[in-house]
């Protein structure tokens, strides 16, 4: 994992983003342990930098579920070939990259006596735990963060918030669903975060069909989408009054 090459592209995509407050959200990430945190404990890219992977990884993926309309300057997410929602370059960046922003100051580490199969001695081998230093949650606990440095639309808002899917609970889901229903977006974030977990991901890297790949900004594979310039988006309700 290259995480030099990895920080420059992630640096580079959120670059494109004008909003005001941009520069401050930048220095609070630079600041935070986001380049060097896993993404998991132990079930996928579950190693130094894997948040960072993780967070590109459904960029990727996102993108790949979209299709660019060049005549209305947006990414639109169709169902059985109908376009059920189109969402602005910059708000799948924002989504994708930011989505996970809640595991800052989230990781600790420890040890645990392991045999060593070869010698047979017992060794202390290194391991993540959770440490959370802000229990807020994990989608609502992102949206919040971001939320105190820039403006989220209500579609960038819902699909961060909910990027978690179903679980089960009666309230949760049923508040997911209508979601799902007012922004279809959400459910495009939720699947590219399961296919990128699911699909691209092992637990120490990416699995060899997505590793040393091209990046899609670089090989063309978008070469259409433009740089975004200054933001045309509803303010969503403040969610961090007073600060």
């Amino acid at each position: 994992m290259n995480t030099e090459k990895l920080i420059s592209r992630f640096e580079a995509e959120l670059a494109k983003i004008q909003r005001p407050g941009m520069d401050k959200l930048m220095e609070y990430i630079k600041k935070s342990d986001f380049y060097t945190a896993p993404a998991s404990t132990k079930y996928h890219l579950s190693t130094p930098g894997g948040l960072l992977q993780h967070s590109l990884n459904v960029l990727d993926a996102l993108r790949g579920l979209l299709r660019w309309s060049q005549s209305e300057n947006r990414w639109e997410y169709l169902a059985a070939g109908k376009v059920v929602d189109t969402i602005p370059d910059e708000s799948v960046t924002i989504m994708a990259l930011l989505h996970d922003l809640c595991k800052t100051y989230f990781y600790g580490t420890s040890t645990r006596n392991v045999k060593n199969e070869q010698t047979g001695r017992w060794e202390k081998v290194p391991f993540y735990t959770v440490n959370d230093r802000m229990p807020l949650g994990h989608g609502p606990k992102s949206a919040m963060i971001i939320k105190q440095y820039i403006n989220l639309t209500n579609q960038e808002l819902y699909s961060i918030w909910h990027h978690m899917g179903f679980n089960g609970d009666r309230d949760n889901d049923a508040a997911v669903g209508q979601s799902i229903e007012q922004y279809p977006a959400v459910l495009a974030l939720q699947t590219a975060d399961m296919m990128a977990s699911r699909f691209m991901e092992s637990e120490q890297g990416n699995r060899e069909l997505f590793t040393d790949r091209p990046a899609p900004d670089t090989a063309g594979e978008w070469a259409d989408v433009p740089a975004t310039g200054e933001p045309d988006f509803q303010e969503a309700p403040s969610l961090m009054e007073g600060t």
